[in-house]
C-alpha cells in the first residue's frame, strides 16, 4: 500500500490548526446521566439506594454542571467506517486510500463531511492523529492505519468506552423490564458464563473473544453504516433517527 512507501510523520494538533468544540455537544453521555439512570434502575428494581445524588431537572443546565466525557469516539468510529467501506475512498485494491486535507478529488475535508457534518475538520483529525488511527506524510497526505481503536489503550477513550456501556445496559434493562417477556419489542441481552472455568485458559478464551467478536462487530458496524439515515436520506425524508449500539466484552472474576 502506498503508506508503507512514504515516510511518515505525526502531526500535532497545533499543525491542524486550533481546534474548535464539537458542534454536537447535545448528543455527549455525562456523568449525571449515568448516575441518574443507575438510580433509576435500583429504584426501578426495588433496591435500597445507600446514597442521594442531586437531580438537575434542566437539562441545560445538566449539560453545564455534568463534565463531558470524551466526545470523540463516536465521530471517529463513523469516519473510519466510512473511510474503509465507501468506494470514493478506496484505492484499486479495496483498500482505503490515502487522502490530501483538501482538494477536488475525494479528500479528508470531504469524508469529514459525509461522515460525522457536525465535527470540526482540524479537532477530529487532531485526535486521530493522538490515537494513533493516521499519520500525515511529507507530502500531505493522511493515511489511516486501523479500522477500529482500542478503546483502553487510552484513558480518556476508556473512560467514554466504559460508561458509555454502562449506560447502554441501563437503558437495555430498564426497556425489557417494562415489556412483556414474550413482547417482540424486547431488546436482545444474553449472556454466556461458566463459574468453574479453568483459568489457564484465559489467555486462549481472550484471543478467541478478540477474534470473533471482531468478525461480528465489523459486521455489524457495515450493516449499521448502509442503513444509516444519511445514507437513506431522499429516499425517506421523514426518517426519524435513534442511537444504536452492540457490544461484546469479556469480565473474569478470580478466587
Amino acid at each position: 500500500m502506498p503508506m508503507k512507501e512514504n515516510r511518515v510523520k505525526r502531526a500535532t494538533p497545533a499543525a491542524m490548526g486550533k481546534a474548535k468544540p464539537a458542534t454536537d455537544s447535545s448528543s455527549e453521555l455525562r456523568v449525571n446521566e449515568v448516575i441518574e439512570n443507575l438510580f433509576d434502575l435500583f429504584k426501578r428494581l426495588g433496591l435500597r439506594i445507600p446514597l442521594r445524588v442531586p437531580r438537575v431537572a434542566d437539562n441545560s443546565m445538566a449539560r453545564r454542571l455534568s463534565p463531558a466525557l470524551y466526545p470523540y469516539a463516536s465521530p471517529i468510529s463513523e469516519l473510519l467506517t466510512w473511510w474503509h467501506q465507501d468506494p470514493a475512498y478506496l484505492d484499486n485494491l479495496g483498500n482505503p486510500a490515502p487522502l490530501k486535507l483538501r482538494g477536488r478529488r475525494p479528500s479528508f475535508r470531504s469524508l469529514v463531511h459525509r461522515a460525522v457534518p457536525k465535527m470540526d475538520m482540524s479537532e477530529l483529525l487532531a485526535e486521530l492523529v493522538r490515537v494513533g488511527a493516521v499519520t500525515v506524510d511529507e507530502n500531505g497526505f493522511i493515511h489511516v492505519h486501523m479500522r477500529s481503536i482500542s478503546a483502553y489503550e487510552d484513558k480518556r477513550l476508556a473512560l467514554e468506552h466504559t460508561l458509555t456501556s454502562l449506560n447502554g445496559f441501563i437503558q437495555t434493562l430498564r426497556h425489557n423490564l417494562n415489556s412483556v417477556p414474550s413482547n417482540s419489542d424486547q431488546f436482545f441481552h444474553r449472556i454466556a458464563w461458566n463459574n468453574e472455568f479453568d483459568s489457564r485458559e484465559i489467555p486462549a478464551l481472550k484471543i478467541r473473544v478478540k477474534r470473533h467478536g471482531q468478525s461480528f462487530l465489523e459486521s455489524f458496524d457495515n450493516w449499521l453504516a448502509r442503513k444509516s439515515v444519511s445514507k437513506t436520506r431522499g429516499r425517506y425524508p421523514r426518517t426519524r433517527h435513534a442511537k444504536v449500539s452492540i457490544g461484546v466484552y469479556l469480565s473474569v472474576e478470580k478466587d
